[in-house]
């Protein structure tokens, strides 16, 4: 039989009865002993044996290699994986609930106040059309709560656990003290009692205030100017004390600490008298009634658009 029909042969056989692999192998061993000719020795036919049998185990200790090498670094990475999502499911209940408490909101509409009790004592009066969002419980490092609208806070002092307020540009920070803010239009934050610092959200800007301060937050700078407290607390106190107020400002103040909308408009030139007195707890009807013995003025009053018009006539 000719060598091309053994080859033949010898190939219709490897496809039948071996693998890819296998083929290969065995192809090896062919071509070797057919380089030996036609009669080859029995040390010839060995030694080609020989080579083609070490190249198989060659390859094989590689492919072994490759295998333990792969299934090591599956192993290692499983294990790593699997610690990793561990880690992280823990993390997420044990510390998520600690870093983010139940948070709550309270809200007031036009006409409604209303006080709230924090967990650590801290009290917080809310004006009329504020929310203000607060935990049920204070962890962590720091007491953080959030306004928007205008409240008044008396916080009780814990030096380990600075209070914050956040609005919508401003950051403000105290350790124990009692303070203001109003977000109607700039964050305006008045200082009745110890100390507070106020961040700008934007410019980073940061200014210290003491009692009788107030600094106005805009989202471009911080301006501090110097205030009687009391004409920016009235809302919540009902306590008001005028010493020489220029007639213009005390309706001003009224406004504010009522929660009205006052029109002044004048008769003749704008009279510059000057008004002091003191009144606690009174009905802003009543106060008029009683600035009428230093201010002639007439006035009227809308209960549903809560507006008060007054026409200023002449100092008394």
């Amino acid at each position: 039989m000719k060598s091309s029909q053994i080859k033949r042969y010898f190939e219709s056989w490897l496809k039948e009865k071996t693998g890819k692999k296998g083929r290969h192998d065995s192809r090896q061993l062919f071509d070797k002993l057919a380089r030996l000719g036609k009669d080859p020795d029995a040390e010839a036919i060995r030694q080609s044996k020989l080579s083609v049998w070490k190249g198989l185990e060659e390859r094989r200790a590689r492919q072994l290699r490759n295998t333990y090498w792969l299934q090591g670094f599956s192993k290692y990475a499983a294990v790593f994986l699997l610690l990793g999502l561990s880690g992280w499911i823990y993390w997420q209940l044990a510390f998520s609930s600690v870093d983010s408490p139940a948070m709550k909101t309270k809200q007031t509409l036009e006409g409604m106040r209303s006080t709230i009790t924090l967990s650590d004592g801290s009290r917080v009066r809310l004006n009329e059309n504020s929310e203000f969002e607060f935990p049920e419980t204070f962890s962590g490092d720091q007491r953080l709560v959030k306004l928007e609208g205008e409240a008044f806070f008396d916080i009780t002092p814990n030096p380990d656990k600075p209070f914050i307020v956040q609005t919508g540009n401003a950051e403000i920070e105290v350790l124990g003290t009692s303070f203001n803010i109003n977000t109607d239009q700039a964050t305006e934050v008045t200082v009745t009692s110890g100390k507070v610092k106020v961040a700008d959200r934007h410019s980073l800007e940061q200014a210290f205030l003491h009692p009788g301060q107030q600094a106005v937050v805009d989202g471009k700078a911080i301006a501090i100017h110097e205030v009687n407290p009391e004409y920016f607390i009235g809302w919540h106190t009902r306590s008001l004390s005028f010493e020489e107020e220029p007639v213009e400002k005390v309706f001003e103040i009224l406004e504010r600490a009522y929660g009205v909308e006052i029109n002044t408009t004048f008769s003749g030139k704008r009279p510059q008298c000057l008004i002091t007195g003191t009144y606690e707890g009174e009905r802003i009807e009543t106060i008029l009634r009683g600035m009428k013995h230093l201010l002639e003025f007439d006035y009227q009053t809308d209960i549903r658009t809560k507006t008060i018009s007054i026409n200023i006539i002449q100092c008394k």
